[in-house]
């Protein structure tokens, strides 16, 4: 039996944080057909081009048009913007909304295939800005 020293201690309390973790489920591939966005382009930043020119990629897609989706829209993306109303090139239809959202964040790629797995989410495309 260990007895109550530091070392006993630390023991314990390694093996409780351990059976915490939460486990991490495998990454679904097929989520990724959802995103048609070249992530090949991107550096670690999120950003695109040559190194004296490097940008920002933004994305867009369409959600049901309620705040109950808006909201864990805006939980696994802190660069997305609402634009209701507009349907965008990717064709949002008058009850969705368009939100747009940018690569140049932490974890870009988790942050796009987390939205592309969200079950309202058809697709998600690059945006081309005139």
């Amino acid at each position: 039996m260990l007895k109550r020293t530091g070392l006993g201690t630390i023991l314990l309390a390694s093996i409780f944080m351990w059976s915490c973790i939460k486990k991490q489920m495998p990454e679904d591939a097929s989520v990724w057909n959802k995103v048609a966005v070249n992530l090949s382009k991107l550096d670690e930043d999120g950003l695109a081009g040559p190194a004296n020119g490097k940008v920002a990629v933004n994305y867009e897609f369409c959600i049901p048009a309620s705040d109950k989706h808006w909201k864990s829209v805006q939980k696994i993306d802190s660069t997305a913007q609402k634009m209701a109303g507009s349907p965008g090139r990717i064709g949002c239809e008058k009850q969705s909304w368009l939100i747009v959202g940018s690569t140049h964040q932490p974890n870009h790629k988790r942050v796009l295939y987390d939205l592309a797995s969200l079950d309202y989410v058809v697709r998600i495309q690059e945006t081309f800005w005139e």
